[in-house]
């Protein structure tokens, strides 16, 4: 069943092997289930869903520039920039940063994630990675273009620089605004992403200068040659540099200020708290999940205790996610009395069978899973009640040597 999943779980033990060798995750035991979700889950949603938009905005900003450029040379086709810059500007300029970006950066820390469970279901209902956002960031990419363009052409309008002058700080203003947008995306800074940051902007300089230092005529009839050597010699150039970027993200920088501001989002108030003090990150975690169950109409509780963390967990790790066939063979479902049109049964009853077996090992002490679950099925039934019946039960009448330890992958 795990072939039918999106994601693929596999839980190693007896005859567990063939699903972790078919799985994307492997794991040893079912408590390493939490963290996996509640933490992994939701770093590689947000990661990957910001890396995505940003390669969108990132092209649409940059191939925007050359757009806006068609009108001013009669839709010829023709660009002021130098094609080896053009290419490179993806190749290499470009392209590290995105992609550490998207294995790195951490927007709430695995504490945090771990004591606040419901900032799981961000990933859940698509928040990062919806239409509006996507909408909203191509505005924004349009927007920064014309910046970008605009500034420069209304700065050297009516001067007789030839058009590799005049283009070479027009790509040089996009990629400093590219790269800064990203800086303002990231939530977790490692020396390595800024290492890397670094280095796209020097390789940058450092290329343009031996390219247009060596290059006497490679694109004729224009000629690149010691373009760029002149443009640093420009103060003008340096106080683009300075103000176009700053004009591009405002906007930007504006909105991220008023949404922290007001009608803040339980992740943004989740990045809040992990900047807080030890001390006061459990009160405002407290208050957090006071408002969030107050809202919900459930009773408040403290988000200290083990129950109401396995109660929350439970929720969001079993009902939403188990696929319909979770592992479950025809005949255990008609054993224990789960109805095959029923998933939320047959996801509590795996859920806890799991759980059962797993509160019998040895380290049993060990994670918020063990303990009493009272939803387990029972093949031992009172006498008149129908055998087929989901009925409750507690571990000590579990019988453990009748079932197959053959439930062994979490579709989800």
């Amino acid at each position: 069943m795990i072939q039918a999943a999106d994601v693929g779980i596999g839980i190693s033990g007896q005859e567990g092997m063939q699903a972790v060798m078919a799985s994307d995750f492997a794991i040893s035991r079912f408590k390493h289930l939490k963290k996996l979700l509640l933490v992994h889950g939701h770093w590689c949603y947000s990661r990957l869903a910001k890396m995505v938009i940003y390669f969108f905005y990132k092209n649409v900003c940059y191939v925007n520039l050359l757009f806006w450029y068609q009108f001013f040379c009669g839709f010829s086709g023709s660009t002021m920039v130098d094609y080896w810059q053009m290419i490179f500007f993806n190749l290499f300029f470009t392209s590290v940063p995105p992609l550490l970006f998207g294995v790195l950066d951490k927007d709430v820390s695995a504490e945090t994630l771990l004591r606040l469970p419901e900032l799981y279901k961000n990933g859940q209902n698509s928040e990062i990675y919806n239409l509006s956002t996507f909408i909203i960031t191509m505005l924004d990419a349009f927007y920064q273009s014309l910046v970008c363009f605009f500034v420069p052409y209304l700065m050297y309008k009516d001067s007789d620089i030839d058009v590799f002058s005049f283009g070479n700080p027009i790509n040089t203003i996009s990629l400093l605004t590219i790269l800064l947008h990203l800086a303002l995306e990231t939530r977790t800074w490692t020396v390595l992403q800024l290492v890397t940051m670094v280095c796209s902007v020097a390789l940058y300089f450092i290329f343009s200068v031996i390219y247009n230092a060596a290059c006497l005529a490679c694109n004729p009839p224009t000629n690149p040659y010691w373009i760029m050597e002149r443009q640093l010699q420009d103060p003008i150039f340096y106080l683009l540099c300075l103000i176009t970027p700053v004009i591009a993200l405002l906007p930007r920088l504006l909105i991220s200020s008023l949404r922290g501001t007001f009608g803040a989002s339980l992740i943004l108030k989740a990045q809040q708290v992990d900047k807080l003090p030890k001390e006061q990150q459990d009160l405002e975690i407290q208050k957090l999940r006071s408002r969030k169950e107050t809202a919900s109409g459930a009773p408040v509780a403290s988000p200290a205790s083990n129950d109401d963390l396995d109660q929350s967990i439970s929720h969001l790790c079993v009902s939403p996610f188990l696929h319909p066939a979770a592992a479950l063979s025809h005949r255990d479902t008609e054993d224990q009395g789960a109805s095959p049109s029923d998933p939320l049964g047959k996801g509590y009853y795996f859920f806890n069978r799991w759980a059962e077996e797993e509160s019998a090992a040895p380290d049993s002490s060990a994670g918020p899973f063990f303990g009493h679950h009272p939803l387990v099925a029972s093949r031992e039934t009172a006498p008149g009640q129908d055998g087929g019946k989901l009925t409750r039960d507690y571990p000590n009448n579990f019988n453990f040597g009748s079932h197959r330890r053959s439930v062994s992958s979490v579709t989800l």
